[in-house]
């Protein structure tokens, strides 16, 4: 065969398979790496360290949010859990890396958090969940009571709901197995705080503080509550004056207890019974519903006063008696509480200044 001949054949060749590679190692849908996107739940959040957005990270489809790499570009700093919380407000930048790949910024902002503040002193209410025959009942208001003393002397009340269980209880009430149902308590014993939310008293000393600094922190006093009691002996019944003062208009209703201390009766502890002393016994509901009297709504700066004629039961130590009234907000949750003592108590309003 002729030697130039041949030459054109194989330079013929060898554009034939360059054309033929060009074409198989194109940019085709099919070979081209699929996009890398980073997704946000949320595009704003309060600057207050607990409200948290969480990222997701995907790539054809796939969730691949645990082996990619997220960052903020703002503070250089690299995102764990795919989630993110700040107590700084501002724009934060995003961006997520998987294999060599970056993907397009999201942005999410922290919007700076208001701080409420009240001229009465919050009260909070705590309704322990119990009962004689309960055995690990003794050791969870041990814990109750622990936290209480050292870290919210004077700010945390507590009320003992009696629930029957597997023994007679005399200091058992109706409202007690009410409560326990609306808050879905399956295990005893329980605390509602509140009258918005519920906690083990076996719980975590963290997680309990978590529920009551939930409180002070996002829900603060709007009202302040003053009550007195002027007892009359021969009547055996006390009359009940309880103000209400709100710094906004709202809604509000009022809830009344009869509470007492010191009764003495056998408690299942540990599995043994056991003489023992139940303080903070709620007796009985004076008002018409756990869910209280309706008060209406009071407008700002504005005073509301309601009166009780309370018929006092023989079997009440009136020594040992006081009456725990709580106002709650449109929303049913405790926004304040006072008490005073049965027999001519009297518990003025409380100022965070005084």
């Amino acid at each position: 065969m002729n030697t130039n001949v041949y030459k054109i054949i194989v330079l013929v060749g060898i554009c034939l398979i360059c054309i033929f590679w060009t074409a198989c190692s194109g940019d085709s849908d099919e070979t081209k790496q699929a996009e890398l996107i980073l997704k946000v739940d949320k595009n704003t959040l309060k600057a207050d360290g607990k409200e948290m957005v969480t990222f997701t990270v995907e790539q054809a489809g796939t969730d691949i949010t645990s082996d990619a790499t997220i960052r903020c570009l703002t503070d250089g700093k690299t995102i764990t859990g795919a989630v993110f919380s700040t107590i700084t407000s501002g724009k934060y930048v995003f961006e997520a890396s998987y294999n060599g790949q970056i993907s397009a910024q999201v942005i999410v902002t922290a919007d700076k958090t208001v701080v409420i503040t009240s001229k009465f002193v919050r009260r909070i209410c705590a309704m322990e969940l119990t009962g004689t025959w309960c055995a690990m009942c003794p050791a969870g208001l041990t814990r109750l009571s622990y936290l209480t003393n050292l870290s919210y002397d004077g700010i945390v009340y507590l009320m003992a709901f009696h629930v029957n269980g597997t023994s007679s209880d005399p200091m058992v009430i109706a409202q007690s197995s009410l409560l326990s149902g609306r808050f879905a308590v399956a295990a005893y014993p329980a605390c509602i705080v509140d009258m918005r939310d519920k906690m083990g008293l076996s719980e975590n000393y963290s997680v309990m503080r978590g529920i009551f600094n939930e409180s002070l922190e996002n829900y603060p006093a709007h009202c302040g509550v003053a009550m007195q009691s002027d007892y009359d002996e021969a009547a055996s019944q006390a009359i009940v004056t309880v103000k209400v003062t709100s710094e906004c208009t709202s809604e509000y209703r009022l809830i009344l207890y009869a509470v007492e201390d010191g009764l003495k009766y056998q408690q299942n502890d540990g599995g043994v019974y056991r003489d023992y002393t139940h303080n903070h016994v709620v007796r009985k509901l004076l008002s018409a519903t756990v869910d209280g009297d309706k008060l209406g709504q009071i407008a700002a700066d504005k005073e509301e006063t309601k009166d009780y004629i309370i018929a006092l039961e023989e079997e009440w130590n009136l020594e040992n008696l006081s009456f725990y009234a709580l106002v709650t907000d449109e929303n049913g949750y405790v926004n304040n509480l006072a008490i005073c003592k049965a027999v001519n108590g009297k518990a003025d309003y409380e100022y965070v200044n005084d």
